[in-house]
């Protein structure tokens, strides 16, 4: 049966053939055909036994190029019984019939559907009760009937191989002639040109692209929708964080500015931070040490109304200095730390009470040079609103 070694051996070849297949073959489009015929056994004991019958086919083709293809065909034959066998031992079966599944090749030597074709095939083959080997060719001529359609006479020779052990181990060897069709799938409709037109004028060049978003930090968020542009950061849905590091306990980035919830906290004319501080300034040091893009952080002193400029300027560097040493003390690496003296220049609240002074006595922290999403080291400014001391 389909164990049988040639036919195995037939699988193998068809296979090897098809993984082999040029790549310019891969447009041409399956071929299917069919045949059909009248049939005549013209070897002894089928010969004398059997009469003119029929035979079908009907096979599909895998071009391997213009002038070979690989098949695979389905068949039949039909030979009646006209004569009983000459041998009283040998019972008559009636009809002679034969089913096949058979794999080969189909060649077009002219490199075109139309015109002359041969083809040849094996496999296996049904008769009667029987599982036996067989194999077949055909050559005919075709031409073209329609768009897809070829049509045309062909010949044949079909031979079942008999085993030497049977009772009769003659082989079967039929030959016919009849009718063959072909079809292509997907032969495209020939179109008639067109005539000849003037050409027309070239079309005007495509409009340039617009240049990309602007992204000063190259951390994927444009600058239109970063609400820290000159620090990487990371996307969120909130427009006042989208772009910016991801926040720590009570501390964040805002646009070039590290905030935090609490006041770091001064006595009046001094410069020594409160130990109830230390807190904050354990966690803004953390959040520096966790942020390795901010590179450069600026740490400047400001002072209330009260007393001389030349008082205020130095008491608010002394308080910049003392909060420098403590995020130092907490870890930051030094050359990661400047400072800046105000002293009253820049007043956070207006007034001349108790409550705005406190709020002036403080220490803010500016983010002065960062390291891109690419590793490139950019100033982002002085982040004191170009004011210096």
């Amino acid at each position: 049966m389909l164990r049988s070694l040639p036919l195995r051996v037939i699988l193998s070849v068809a296979v090897g053939l098809w993984a082999a297949r040029p790549q310019d073959a891969l447009s041409d489009p399956p071929r299917w055909h069919a045949e059909v015929g009248t049939a005549h056994a013209v070897t002894n004991p089928q010969a004398h036994e059997d009469g003119l019958g029929a035979e079908a086919r009907f096979a599909g083709e895998l071009p391997l190029g213009r002038v070979v293809g690989i098949e695979a065909e389905a068949g039949g034959l039909w030979l009646p019984r006209v004569r009983a066998p000459e041998d009283p031992r040998i019972l008559d079966h009636g009809d002679g019939t034969a089913l096949s599944i058979l794999i080969g090749a189909r060649l077009h030597p002219f490199g075109t559907v139309a015109g002359p074709w041969v083809d040849a095939a094996a496999g296996y083959v049904r008769t009667g009760s029987l599982d036996r080997f067989g194999f077949d060719a055909h050559a005919g001529y075709d031409w073209r009937v329609a768009n897809r359609w070829d049509f045309g006479p062909y010949v044949g020779y079909f031979q079942i191989v008999q085993p030497s052990d049977s009772l009769r181990p003659e082989d079967a060897r039929i030959v016919s002639i009849g009718v063959h069709v072909s079809l292509d799938s997907n032969r495209p409709t020939p179109r008639v040109a067109p005539p000849i037109a003037k050409p027309l004028p070239p079309p005007p060049p495509p409009e340039p692209p617009p240049p990309p978003p602007s992204d000063r930090d190259h951390d994927g968020i444009i600058d239109a929708e970063d609400a820290c542009p000159d620090v990487p950061g990371i996307h969120t849905d909130d427009p006042a964080t989208n772009g910016c590091p991801p926040a720590g306990d009570e501390v964040r980035v805002v646009a070039d500015r590290i905030e935090y919830d609490e006041r770091i906290l001064f006595d009046t004319d001094q410069a020594h931070v409160h130990h109830a501080s230390w807190s904050i300034l354990e966690k803004l040091a953390a959040f520096i040490q966790s942020n390795p893009a901010i590179e450069v952080v600026d740490v400047s002193g400001h002072a209330d109304e009260r007393g001389s400029e030349e008082y205020n300027l130095e008491l608010s560097r002394n308080r910049a200095e003392a909060v420098r040493s403590l995020l130092i003390h907490f870890g930051v690496d030094a050359d990661r730390l400047t400072t800046q003296a105000y002293g009253k220049a820049h007043p956070r609240a207006e007034g001349h009470s108790e409550k705005e002074w406190r709020e002036n006595r403080r220490v803010e922290f500016h983010i002065m040079q960062v390291r891109d999403a690419f590793g490139v080291p950019t100033t982002v400014g002085d982040g004191h609103e170009g004011v210096t001391p």
